[in-house]
């Protein structure tokens, strides 16, 4: 059905592209705002480029992995981009999750977690 749609102008295309997620948007939204829970956007750009733990620049590595060129880390891109919009969601500067992480008292760091959990 795309194919059929998809051949106007280059910004209506990327309207009709996106609107499967819009709508699951909207729909997340009515459903948090009914329940009285807060909705907060946040700009996505570079979310699973930045290093969650120094913010350092990552790049490709092994299939869907990353690895930071700054302190070696190495995650998969998803959960790299997770926890950068959840920092950011949070309005923690990017390099704060470490510092978050021992203040919370939480048993690993991002390095450790990936030692033991290694992507496959």
């Amino acid at each position: 059905m795309k194919g059929r749609v998809l051949n106007g102008l280059k910004d209506a295309n990327r309207k009709l592209s996106k609107w499967n997620a819009r709508t699951f948007q909207s729909m997340l939204e009515y459903k948090l705002k009914w329940l009285g829970l807060p909705v907060k956007y946040v700009n996505p750009a570079n979310s699973s480029k930045t290093c969650p733990a120094c913010s350092g620049s990552m790049a490709s590595y092994l299939g869907r992995s990353m690895k930071c060129q700054k302190c070696g880390l190495t995650m998969d891109r998803d959960v790299v981009a997770v926890l950068n919009l959840q920092m950011r969601g949070a309005g923690f500067p990017q390099r704060a999750l470490n510092e978050l992480i021992e203040r919370e008292g939480l048993r690993m760091s991002i390095k450790d977690y990936v030692t033991q959990n290694p992507s496959k």
